[in-house]
């Protein structure tokens, strides 16, 4: 506005010299040709150029002030500035426009979780702990799940154990068993032995090659060696047994034998073999009554049968005998068994 009023003034000024000074003459405009140095342009138009500049900065000014105040701002400012200095852009038509504001989506409330059970609530454990009297309560809580970083994988291998080493030779003996080579076989039972002599089936197979080899002495060795180690061994005391019988030495086996009675009631091997032995250390009373509580516990057994009447019969008792071999005759029997029961029933007369 400032700059208005100065360009209304100026206007008002030159018109009041004007009508101060003389009307000149016609022939005072009669002037010569000007030169090249008076080329400007005369004063009445710029005294035109004046007055329309006067009326458009008024028009705007009017304009300004009814109606366009607002829209017309940037404009004016932009007009009255200095002509040396750029004109700035309105931060209102700078601005970028309105991105469009995204619908809300609806809201669906997520179910409650289900509860769970008393035992089942394990509390989170806290990472940091502030006090030792919480740090104990943690500690002292059953479900209390410890934040340590796992052990470290160490790429070196571990060093095999003493047992570990005699399972990897009891593996190699039966490898080279089921090869066919009984030597090798041997051999890696008893390194097995020296890694590990505790070890029960190394031993029971070491035994078992030396009693077929009939390596008697070797076999007695290494069974004595296992029952020290593990007393209740059914298996180490039958296969210790059949070698004291191969020995010659039953009353050996029967008191081998009867140190299980108890482990080996639930096996018929176990009463036919102490039977055996009764008989061969001379007492047939005792294998009868062994052979007897054999059948109770398996009646359809053929071998305790046969047993029973090898023993009547050679104590004189006939009749009881051939009752016996009948039962035999009336069980499942293998072909060697089968033969000997139906010699003995021909040796008695009653073969059909």
């Amino acid at each position: 506005m400032s700059l208005i009023n100065k360009v209304l003034r100026d206007l008002e000024a030159r018109e009041r010299g004007e009508r101060k000074s003389p009307k000149p003459s016609v022939l005072d405009d009669l002037r010569p040709a000007s030169g090249p140095a008076d080329r400007r342009s005369p004063w009445p138009l710029r005294i035109v150029g004046l007055v329309l500049a006067a009326a458009g900065v008024a028009g705007a000014a009017w304009w300004y002030l009814s109606q366009g105040r607002e829209v017309a701002a940037p404009h004016l400012a932009q007009a009255a500035a200095p002509l040396s200095r750029p004109a700035r852009p309105s931060p209102v038509s700078a601005a970028p426009p309105a991105p469009a504001r995204p619908q809300p989506t609806p809201y669906h409330p997520a179910p409650p979780p289900r509860a769970l059970p008393a035992r089942a609530q394990v509390p989170a454990p806290s990472r940091a702990i502030a006090h030792p009297r919480v740090r104990a309560a943690r500690l002292a809580h059953p479900h209390f799940v410890s934040r340590r970083p796992p052990p470290a994988i160490s790429r070196r291998p571990a060093p095999l154990t003493a047992s570990d080493q005699a399972q990897s030779a009891y593996r190699r003996a039966v490898l080279a068993l089921r090869a066919g080579q009984g030597s090798q076989a041997r051999r890696a039972c008893r390194a097995a032995l020296r890694f590990d002599p505790a070890a029960l089936r190394p031993a029971l197979l070491l035994a078992t090659l030396d009693l077929q080899a009939l390596h008697l002495r070797a076999a007695h060795d290494v069974l004595a060696g296992a029952l020290r180690h593990h007393p209740q061994a059914l298996p180490a005391a039958m296969l210790l047994a059949q070698v004291d019988l191969r020995r010659a030495q039953p009353a050996a086996a029967v008191h081998t034998l009867l140190r299980l009675r108890a482990a080996g009631a639930g096996s018929r091997t176990y009463w036919a073999l102490l039977a055996v032995s009764q008989l061969r250390s001379g007492d047939p009373s005792a294998a009868r009554a062994t052979y007897r509580s054999g059948l109770e516990r398996f009646p359809r057994d053929g071998a305790l049968w046969a047993g029973l009447g090898f023993v009547d019969g050679s104590t004189g008792h006939t009749a009881r005998a051939d009752r016996a071999f009948r039962h035999a005759a009336a069980c499942p029997l293998s072909p060697a068994l089968a033969r000997f029961v139906h010699a003995q029933m021909q040796a008695f007369g009653k073969a059909p």
